[in-house]
């Protein structure tokens, strides 16, 4: 397959978003789709649901991909990531309990097993691979959905995470490459309205679409190994999440506090990677995030260290 058509999901990704963002967001904002930005002095409103126009990136970059290539599995991908980005919307504009939202995601993996292999370095998991396979697709669509609340910090990671894939996925699997870098070009041309100062919040509809993306990348391409060590940081988070307040609503969290420009962690509040960071030293938003895109880059070099070994 020529280069061109190989690395058309980038570009086919990142201009739809990049035109659509500014537009939704002016869209959102009239219509009172806002959230509060909890780290800047005026808690500032900010359109919130604008992650729409990733999903319609992605999607558009999936379906010239399939018109170019003839690859179905890429229709299956986005079958899948629309499934998920309907569950954002849905958890957007009413509020889905956990386990509404863990079972729905649960069941779209489902989609998934037909596509799956059950071996992991040789070994034969069987059955239990095809099991554990919904779970691992709803955790790491919740993971990249965790991983957030700073400015820049989840669509950031994203796109770092995405393009790592991609490296893993180039000479290995062209569907995975494709999806990777679809995924990569619109979180970096979203980005540029979600970093500090956001101008757009993604909403569930933006973040949970990534994780599912990278799962299912990692799945039809074989590339588990490398896809887990590039999760590294997410899943760090979710523990630490976890065993600091077990299950945990948005609602639920206490915000990290702003003081004299810099943030803190709150009295009493759950852990994270990004407070782990804070108890090294307070520091300000776009510091804390540049040290978890730092994070995510080790993980990605990690990974490719370990794609070439296997």
């Amino acid at each position: 397959m020529p280069d061109a058509v190989l690395f058309m999901p980038f570009i086919a990704s990142f201009a739809p978003t990049l035109a659509l963002t500014p537009f939704l967001a002016a869209e959102f904002a009239r219509r009172g789709i806002v959230g509060v930005d909890l780290h800047k002095a005026d808690r500032r409103a900010v359109p919130e649901m604008v992650g729409v126009a990733i999903l319609l990136g992605l999607l558009t970059s999936f379906l010239l991909y399939y018109g170019l290539s003839g690859d179905r599995k890429i229709l299956w991908a986005a079958l899948l990531v629309l499934l998920v980005g309907l569950v954002g919307v849905a958890d957007g504009l009413k509020r889905l309990s956990p386990l509404q939202k863990v079972s729905s995601l649960s069941i779209i993996g489902t989609l998934l097993i037909p596509f799956a292999e059950p071996t992991i370095l040789g070994h034969d998991l069987g059955w239990a691979y095809l099991l554990v396979l919904p779970i691992l697709f709803m955790a790491g669509s919740n993971f990249t959905n965790m991983l957030a609340g700073f400015n820049g910090m989840e669509i950031g990671t994203g796109a770092i995470a995405s393009l790592g894939l991609a490296l893993v996925a180039y000479g290995r699997s062209t569907t995975a490459l494709a999806i990777s870098l679809g995924l990569s070009g619109a979180l970096l041309a979203f980005l540029l309205f979600n970093r500090y100062p956001a101008r757009a919040f993604p909403g569930d509809v933006g973040t949970l679409p990534i994780g599912a993306a990278l799962v299912t990348a990692m799945v039809m391409g074989k590339l588990e190994v490398q896809g887990l060590i590039i999760f590294g940081p997410y899943m760090m988070d979710a523990a630490l999440k976890y065993l600091s307040v077990g299950v945990m609503t948005r609602e639920s969290q206490s915000p990290t506090v702003l003081r004299g420009g810099k943030l803190y962690i709150p009295e009493g509040g759950n852990l994270s990677l990004p407070r782990l960071l804070l108890r090294a030293r307070p520091m300000g938003e776009r510091e804390l995030v540049y040290g978890v895109w730092a994070l995510e880059i080790v993980a990605c070099a990690m990974a490719l260290a370990v794609g070439v070994s296997l």
